[in-house]
């Protein structure tokens, strides 16, 4: 009878031994970033074990981390069950119920999404676009929005959005007009969504007028793409899902601003089921998954953006920056080639070529993208502006490789193109004044940089030491420290002004300024800095 008895209860120790034993080998290929194994152990155990809360909340915070839809949905339905959802949890349910037109439970978790407070705002503006999906000839009505004091600071961008869907031209543009009046960096999507919008009905020359000020990359790119006639791939009318999923996606970039990575991928991921395949929600999720950690996540959402559209720049930039921070230079270089490759006219991918080759010290090839760059943008009637950045950046290349004389043109071409840009002053006054060439033409133009921008410590540093070199010594220590309290783990700005305190007689601090220089300086610098901390300042080892 003992033996008997004890049986099941055996069982029971076995098979909890066994779960635990998985469940810790879940939790082991997390620790090992082997998310697949990890998320499949986690389905596997939701399972078996419905009611239990901490698998469902482990599984639904490893979906989110991988994208996996289904798997996030199951687990949010189980601790809804049990009663303990979290306030973001009902924006799986409503994009689940209004991906598959079940407005009735779409209206159902947006109840509870308001219900639970912390994203409760969002219920307004996402039940407008229900409704509008519902009977799609019923009257705008976003008063619940303007009511909601956090769903007002969404208003405008709702109400334009809205009237779009609804083919309300003469309404909407107005509001459009005064978006582009402004040309507010925050609304730019908003204005590449109206122009392909007013693209896809053939107004044309109203979409050209929305981009006009071409306010960013991705408002010229569509602009280009309109005056050579390509634009009409880019046309996409906004319907009530486009509507929805800019919502979250506005609500994902907010999130990700606030360092909030995991609810901001969340609302980025809601907003793709809701409208899958767009560029723009490419883009916004491969920015979440890239906050988030999830680089290779990351890469394959900025892939998706295709060569035609008018977020290509901005999601090649964000791949080679994640390529170049793993030092992984031959593939950023091989990406950006293939991009020319799609494209060879186009300005900017040469640009972006000599950006990442000069990341690479690969300075005369820099300067030849550079150069091809500068061409293409001249041949295509670039801004001034953007031709002087052009310049600059040729300019920089050709310093660095050693191409002086022609690197000097360069930046004077730069100079003459933007003729008060702090920036463009400061390079052109400083690479003169490091070859100690033109030093009254080298001041001047830092001194003019100073007195347009006096905040910046790189400028600050190159008028401090500037005076040192031309021998006002106490006014280099007064603009030299003022640069290091913006900069204080700057190897140039130490080294300057401990050159500076040597100078002037207060060695002590001389010597602490090289240490701190030391601690953050290149190894070629290093060596020139040890020698000073030994024997003092000396002519050949005065900072280049």
């Amino acid at each position: 009878m003992l033996a008997t008895s004890g049986q099941p209860v055996l069982a029971k120790r076995t098979e909890n031994a066994a779960a635990l034993s998985r469940f810790a080998e879940a939790r082991l290929a997390e620790l090992s970033e082997d998310n697949d194994t990890a998320v499949e152990i986690y389905r596997e155990k939701l399972k078996a074990q419905p009611q239990n809360l901490l698998i469902a909340r482990k599984a639904f915070a490893k979906a989110i981390e991988t994208g996996d839809f289904d798997l996030a949905l199951s687990a949010v339905r189980i601790i809804d069950a049990n009663g303990s959802i979290d306030a973001e949890m009902p924006l799986v349910l409503f994009a689940d119920a209004f991906e598959s037109r079940d407005w009735r439970r779409a209206g159902v978790a947006l109840k509870r999404l308001e219900e639970l407070g912390n994203f409760g705002f969002l219920s307004p503006p996402l039940q407008a676009w229900t409704n509008l999906a519902v009977n799609r000839k019923s009257p705008l009505d976003l008063k619940a929005v303007k009511d909601n004091r956090t769903a007002r600071y969404y208003l405008q961008e709702q109400t334009i959005l809205h009237l779009l869907a609804r083919k309300e031209h003469a309404r909407v543009r107005p509001l459009i007009d005064e978006i582009v009046e402004q040309n507010e960096a925050r609304m730019a999507p908003v204005r590449v969504i109206a122009a392909r919008h007013f693209l896809s009905v053939g107004m044309v020359d109203y979409a050209r007028a929305i981009l006009r000020f071409s306010g960013t990359s991705t408002e010229s790119r569509l602009l280009n793409q309109i005056e050579n006639g390509t634009a009409r791939r880019n046309a996409r009318a906004v319907n009530f899902e486009a509507g929805a999923a800019f919502t979250l996606q506005r609500l994902a970039n907010d999130l990700g601003s606030q360092q909030a990575p995991f609810l901001a991928l969340v609302s980025a991921q809601m907003a793709d089921r809701i409208d899958e395949d767009t560029d723009y929600g490419h883009l916004v999720l491969a920015r979440r998954y890239s906050d988030a950690g999830a680089t290779e996540l990351a890469f394959d959402e900025f892939a998706e953006i295709g060569p035609d559209s008018p977020y290509r720049l901005i999601a090649l930039n964000a791949n080679l920056a994640g390529l170049i921070e793993q030092d992984k230079f031959n593939l950023a270089i091989s990406l950006v080639q293939d991009a020319i490759a799609d494209d060879p006219d186009y300005p900017q991918l040469h640009l972006l070529k000599g950006q990442v080759l000069q990341m690479d010290q690969s300075y005369m090839e820099a300067a030849a993208a550079f150069k091809q760059a500068v061409t293409l943008a001249e041949q295509q009637g670039a801004k001034r502006s953007v031709l002087a950045n052009y310049w600059l950046s040729l300019g920089g290349a050709q310093e660095q490789a050693g191409i002086w004389p022609q690197g000097l043109e360069s930046l004077k071409k730069a100079n003459e193109l933007q003729p008060r840009s702090p920036t463009i002053l400061n390079y052109l006054g400083y690479a003169q004044l490091e070859r100690r060439e033109n030093t009254e033409e080298a001041v001047a133009a830092i001194k003019e940089a100073f007195e347009l921008r006096s905040t910046s410590p790189a400028i600050t540093d190159s008028l401090g030491w500037a005076y040192f070199l031309t021998g006002e010594h106490e006014k280099a220590v007064k603009y030299l420290e003022r640069a290091l309290a913006g900069e204080p783990q700057d190897p140039t700005i130490n080294e300057h002004l401990g050159d500076a305190y040597w100078t002037v007689g207060r060695k002590y601090e001389a010597r602490y300024a090289w240490q701190s220089a030391k601690l953050f300086a290149d190894k070629e610098d290093q060596d020139r800095l040890a020698k000073k901390i030994d024997l003092g300042l000396m002519a050949e080892l005065v900072s280049p």
